[in-house]
C-alpha cells in the first residue's frame, strides 16, 4: 500500500510539472506515456535532457576558442618582446672595436727620399692598407654597390627584396644557392665574425641593423672596402689594386674597378694570378650590372671589356733588409701601430753603394778567413741612421741574417787598432816580436786563458802579422 501510494504521489507531482496542475488527460496521453514510461524504467539520458549534444558541442568549441586565444596572446607577447629586444640591440652604443675599429696592419717602410723599401703583413699574413673612402676613386665605389649591393643606400641593414628572392631561389635549387648578403651584413661579418650556415646569416642580420642604427653609410662602405679580402692574401681595395694592378685605389680605369669588385665572390678562386680566364668573365659581369644599374654607359662598358687584364708577378721591396728589421723592432717596443707609411734616415743610394762595397771586400779576404763584415754609418749632425750593412749577403745559409751591428761579440778585434796604437806610442814597431804562447790571467771571475780564432799558438810573431 504505501509503495502505491508513492507512485501516485510521484505520478501528481511530475503531472504538475509537465501540465502546470490543470485538468486530467486521457490514459493514451503523453502525460500518462511519460509517467508511465518514469514509473518503469528511467528515461534514456537523450529523452531525459533534450539538446544536451548540442550543448556539449557548443561547451568543446568555447574550450577551443579559449585554447586559440590562450595560444594567441602568448605569441603576441612574445613578439612584443622579441620586438622590444630588437629596439633594445640596435640602440645600444656599438662596442669600441666595431665603432672605431683598428684599420688593417700594413706598414710601408721609405728611405729619406720617400723611396719603399719594405712592407709588412698582418699577423695572419695578410697584406693590408688603409685609404679614406674621399680618396677612392668612385667607379670603384660603383663597381662594388652594383655586384654585391645595388640597393645599399634604400635599406637599413637588411634588403627585405633580396631575401624574398633568395628564398624562392633556394627553395628551387633545393639547397642553399644565395644568401641576400647586404653589403653592410658583409662588413658586419667582417668587423664580428661568425660562423657560416642560418645562425651565422641571423647574427650578421642582427649587427647589419645595429650597425645602421649608429654608423653613417659612408663609414660603413669605407670599413669594407678597406677589409674585404680580395685574394693572395690582400685585404681590402688599396692592398689588391697594389698587387694586381700596380697601382693606387685612388686611380683606376673603369674595367680595373670592375676586375676589383668582381673579386669579392671568390678571391682565392677568381683572382687573375690564379685565372685570368675565370677573373675576365667575372670582371665583363660585373660591367654588365654597372649599366644595369645606370653607373656605366653601354659603350663605356664594351671598352672596359677589350681592357686586357695584364698580370704582373707581385713586386714586394724587401730593401736595407737588416736595417728595416730593427726599425720595425723599435717601433714595436715603442707600441707605434704598424699602419702608414713611415719615412726613415736611411739614404738607399749610399746603402746600396755600401752593400755592394762589404760584399766586394769580404770576397777579397775570403782566402785569408774573412767572411763577414758590417757597416753603420751616421749622421754626425743628427745622429740619424744613413746606412746599415748588417753582413755581406742577407740571404746566405747559415750567418747571413745575423746581424753583426748590434750582434754581441768578443771586442778583441774590434780593440787591436787601439791597442797596437799604444804599442807604437812606447816604442815598438810594425818589426817587433810578441810572443804567441798559452798564459792564464786571474781575474776575478777566475782564470781566463785567451786563444786565438784557429785554437793554435805560433809562437814568436812579428805585430805586422799578428
Amino acid at each position: 500500500m504505501s509503495e502505491g501510494r508513492s507512485r501516485l504521489r510521484l505520478r501528481a507531482r511530475l503531472r504538475a510539472r509537465l501540465f502546470g496542475g490543470g485538468g486530467e488527460r486521457g490514459s493514451g496521453g503523453v502525460g500518462d506515456h511519460l509517467l508511465t514510461h518514469s514509473s518503469a524504467d528511467p528515461l534514456p539520458s537523450s529523452e531525459a535532457k533534450p539538446g544536451a549534444g548540442a550543448q556539449a558541442q557548443a561547451g568543446a568549441g568555447r574550450l577551443r576558442l579559449r585554447g586559440i586565444r590562450r595560444v594567441g596572446a602568448y605569441a603576441g607577447g612574445a613578439a612584443v618582446a622579441a620586438a622590444l629586444a630588437l629596439v633594445g640591440w640596435t640602440a645600444w652604443p656599438l662596442p669600441a672595436e666595431v665603432a672605431r675599429p683598428a684599420p688593417v696592419p700594413g706598414l710601408v717602410l721609405e728611405d729619406r727620399n720617400g723611396l719603399v723599401l719594405r712592407t709588412t703583413r698582418a699577423a695572419d699574413g695578410s697584406r693590408g692598407g688603409w685609404v679614406p673612402l674621399a680618396e677612392v676613386d668612385p667607379k670603384i665605389l660603383q663597381a662594388f654597390l652594383a655586384a654585391e649591393d645595388r640597393r645599399f643606400y634604400d635599406h637599413h641593414g637588411i634588403d627585405a627584396r633580396a631575401v624574398l628572392r633568395a628564398v624562392r631561389e633556394n627553395v628551387r635549387a633545393g639547397r642553399v644557392v644565395s644568401g641576400a648578403s647586404t653589403l653592410t651584413m658583409q662588413a658586419a661579418r667582417l668587423l664580428r665574425p661568425s660562423g657560416r650556415g642560418w645562425l651565422g646569416k641571423a647574427s650578421q642580420a642582427l649587427w647589419a641593423l645595429r650597425l645602421e642604427a649608429h654608423l653613417p653609410k659612408a663609414a660603413i662602405l669605407e670599413q669594407y672596402l678597406n677589409r674585404v679580402p680580395l685574394g693572395q692574401g690582400t685585404v681590402g681595395v688599396s692592398a689588391a689594386a697594389a698587387l694586381y694592378l700596380d697601382g693606387s685605389p685612388r686611380s683606376v680605369s673603369l674595367g680595373q674597378a670592375a676586375l676589383l669588385a668582381a673579386l669579392a665572390r671568390s678571391p682565392s678562386r677568381d683572382n687573375p694570378l690564379v685565372s685570368v680566364t675565370r677573373a675576365r668573365t667575372h670582371r665583363d659581369a660585373v660591367l654588365r650590372r654597372m649599366v644595369a644599374a645606370g653607373y656605366a654607359r653601354p659603350e663605356d662598358a664594351r671598352r672596359a671589356r677589350s681592357e686586357p687584364i695584364a698580370v704582373k708577378p707581385p713586386r714586394t721591396p724587401f730593401r736595407a733588409p737588416h736595417f728595416t728589421t730593427q726599425a720595425l723592432g723599435w717601433a714595436e717596443a715603442e707600441g707605434a701601430p704598424a699602419v702608414g707609411r713611415v719615412r726613415t734616415t736611411l739614404d738607399l743610394e749610399l746603402q746600396a753603394e755600401l752593400e755592394g762595397e762589404v760584399r766586394h771586400t769580404v770576397g777579397m779576404l775570403e782566402e785569408r778567413g774573412g767572411r763577414e763584415a758590417a757597416v753603420v754609418v751616421l749622421d754626425n749632425r743628427t745622429g740619424g741612421v744613413l746606412a746599415w750593412v748588417g753582413s755581406p749577403d742577407f740571404w746566405a745559409p747559415g750567418a747571413g741574417q745575423v746581424d753583426m751591428v748590434v750582434s754581441p761579440r768578443q771586442p778583441g778585434s774590434a780593440l787591436k787598432p787601439f791597442l797596437y796604437a799604444l804599442a807604437f806610442d812606447h816604442g815598438y814597431t810594425a818589426a817587433s816580436v810578441l810572443p804567441d804562447v798559452p798564459h792564464v790571467y786571474a781575474t776575478a771571475l777566475g782564470p781566463y786563458r785567451p786563444q786565438n780564432y784557429d785554437r793554435r799558438y805560433h809562437g814568436p810573431v812579428r805585430i805586422r802579422e799578428a
